[in-house]
């Protein structure tokens, strides 16, 4: 199941499939490690405000109109 990263709940995991968006929010994204085929797991997601993630043992926020950008697969 294929989902935009907001979608995923504290201490689900997720493959990353796809990055919409143009080429600065790519970018920043690849900068931080979301690249396809990158595990990522949701630590902490605030209702308002930022999502916390993990990506290859490093924690970062991004926030919620940028998460809306990657899409996972469900693991």
């Amino acid at each position: 199941m294929i989902v935009p990263l907001n979608a995923l709940k504290p201490g689900e995991k997720g493959i990353v499939v796809n990055i919409l968006g143009g080429a600065g929010a790519r970018q920043r994204l690849v900068a931080m490690g979301l690249t396809p085929g990158a595990t990522i797991q949701v630590i902490k997601s605030y209702p308002f405000g930022p999502i916390i993630l993990s990506v290859s043992g490093t924690r970062f926020a991004i926030g919620r109109g940028l998460a809306s950008k990657v899409m996972v697969r469900k693991l």
